[in-house]
């Protein structure tokens, strides 16, 4: 398992660990693969879990991150659990998802031409 894998990897567990339904409770896997909607079968999960599986589609990520309510970019990150998740019941946006997901693929000159962009956007329509 590369490093890659191996954050992806703890991140996940980290996230059955920490993040708690309404209730106070743990999330089960099965209640990850129900959340999934058939995205993402059980031994697929258990795979991702134990860091077996490689082969990570946005499908997948989109997936998990509907059912623990965390941003895709939290899977990116280069420290192993620096993204904080967001709080439940928040609306998310489907295109700052992406955004994020796309955006912490760059570099640190890519990200900071796309901060820059986006701040010369939110000038331009004040």
């Amino acid at each position: 398992m590369n490093a890659k894998e191996k954050s992806f990897t703890t991140k996940l567990n980290h996230l059955f660990r920490e993040e708690r339904k309404p209730d106070e409770s743990r999330y089960t896997q099965t209640e990850a693969v129900e959340i999934a909607n058939g995205i993402l079968p059980r031994v697929n999960l258990w795979k991702l879990r134990k860091g077996i599986a490689t082969n990570l589609g946005l499908h997948v990520i989109q997936a998990l991150t509907r059912c623990f309510g965390v941003a895709p970019s939290y899977f990116f990150e280069n420290e192993v659990i620096k993204a904080t998740p967001s709080k439940k019941g928040q609306e998310r946006d489907v295109l700052v998802d992406q955004i994020a997901l796309r955006t912490s693929q760059l570099d640190s000159k890519g990200k900071e031409a796309v901060l820059y962009m986006i701040e010369s956007i939110l000038k331009s329509e004040k």
